[in-house]
């Protein structure tokens, strides 16, 4: 072990000594612990909120008022811009756009809706097309882009009670006293047309009973849905509708044994007032004044009334003499033809070889030939014999094959019973859900028609 000399040994002592002396006398040297220490701002001190004067804001700029267009009669989109004073370019661009076709078919008392920018292009156009479908055209940084928006209405299914009396002697009338609208008295007298006249057989007494869907939004009736059954006494005979989907997708009425109330003929070809002269083979001829066959039925119509054809079939002739006036004559397969006289005129495209369907327009009710006034005069022939058209036995459609009976029993018992049990009361409803309905909407216009 090296051994320092002892002068050195005193000598580091010593500076030990004084570095100790010196740590207690400065006490930055030693360890400080830490403090905390809040200073007070001054309130004048604080930030402040910048306040600009009401006079000095820069207001947004505001959207120019909504504009309303509504349809009238002779109106169309053309023309509602130029009143409205809105851009031809804007309408033709929206008119390019996709689904814009509904733009085409303006009805009067329909609104459309637009929202202009404030530098006067169309921001937006709503177009109600039912209380279900709303077209809406939106201006998307240069184009305009045009969507269909629909909302599923509630379905309730409705039953009403209806009865021909003194005071209601119409089906017309008979069915708004029962709360029947246009659209479902019409309907109505189209299921049962082949079996009834409503012109000449309703009598005092008949009652009608009818189950239909009443559609609503919002807990507001929109419109009416499907008859899925119908019943009308008349006469003491009972008639029954029940609506039918096959496994194929086509829809029919039928009564309870599956046969088609679609008859291969129609009972009267024409809207009438009443039958001015009825079928009667030793009637005395009104302008000959001698005894002469009378082999069919005079329907008292106005002028111009549409007259259709009773069934599908082709046309054999379509011609003019002195007597019938303008007549058409119709082949119905092998065995039947009618017969239309006294037209004002044909309608368009009828001719000879003219194939025709059930309820198309032939011509219009006139008195041209020997007529005392615009009537149809029609006739209606089995295997060339004439026969009264009001009571000859018309051949049915086609009823509900054997094979799908069991499946036409399920589907339109719930109908059935509904119509015959009075399940729901009069003027009572339910939800269709609660019987599993799927939505099928019928739109059908009508107008007050002789009843």
């Amino acid at each position: 072990m090296r051994k320092y000399p002892s002068n050195h040994l005193k000598l580091v002592g010593l500076l030990v000594a004084i570095c100790a002396a010196l740590a207690l006398l400065n006490p930055t040297i030693a360890p400080t612990p830490s403090v905390q220490v809040t200073i007070p701002i001054p309130a004048e001190e604080m930030p402040q909120p910048v306040t600009i004067p009401a006079d000095q804001i820069e207001p947004a700029p505001d959207l120019p008022p909504l504009i309303r267009l509504t349809v009238k009669n002779g109106d169309n989109l053309s023309s509602l811009f130029a009143k409205a004073r809105l851009s031809a370019g804007d309408l033709q661009r929206i008119l390019n756009t996709d689904n814009a076709d509904a733009l085409a078919d303006l009805r009067p008392g329909q609104n459309i809706d637009i929202q202009k920018t404030t530098t006067g292009r169309i921001q937006q156009l709503r177009y109600a097309i039912s209380p279900t479908t709303t077209l809406i055209t939106t201006l998307t940084d240069t184009e305009y882009q045009t969507t269909i928006e629909t909302v599923r209405p509630d379905i309730l299914l409705t039953t009403l009670h209806g009865r021909i009396s003194k005071t209601h002697p119409s089906l017309y009338h008979a069915g708004k006293q029962a709360g029947l609208s246009d659209n479902l008295i019409m309907a109505m007298a189209n299921l049962f047309q082949w079996d009834i006249s409503f012109a000449l057989d309703l009598r005092e007494g008949d009652e009608f009973t009818i189950v239909f869907e009443a559609l609503q939004l919002n807990g507001e009736l929109i419109d009416d849905g499907n008859i899925l059954a119908a019943s009308f006494v008349n006469l003491g005979e009972t008639h029954e509708a029940l609506r039918y989907t096959s496994s194929e997708g086509e829809t029919g009425y039928f009564d309870r044994n599956g046969e088609s109330l679609h008859k291969a003929f129609l009972r009267d070809p024409v809207h009438f007032s009443h039958v001015s002269s009825s079928f009667n083979l030793k009637r005395k001829h009104p302008i000959l004044k001698r005894t002469m066959p009378h082999r069919g039925i005079d329907y008292a119509a106005n002028q111009g009334t549409p007259v259709r054809a009773a069934g599908d079939g082709k046309v054999i002739k379509a011609e003019r003499n002195q007597a019938s006036g303008n007549f058409v004559v119709i082949q119905h397969g092998e065995q039947y033809t009618t017969k239309y006289l006294h037209l004002s005129k044909f309608a368009k495209g009828i001719r000879a070889s003219k194939k025709i369907k059930q309820g198309q327009t032939i011509g219009y009710v006139g008195a041209t030939g020997l007529a005392t006034g615009p009537h149809l005069h029609y006739e209606f022939l089995v295997g060339g014999v004439h026969r009264n058209p009001r009571t000859v036995s018309l051949p049915n459609a086609a009823a509900v094959p054997k094979s799908e009976m069991q499946a036409f029993r399920a589907q339109v018992s719930p109908w059935f019973s509904l119509l015959n049990e009075n399940l729901i009361k009069i003027e009572g409803s339910t939800k269709a859900s609660d019987l599993a309905l799927e939505q099928t909407p019928h739109h059908q216009s009508a107008t007050e028609p002789v009843l």
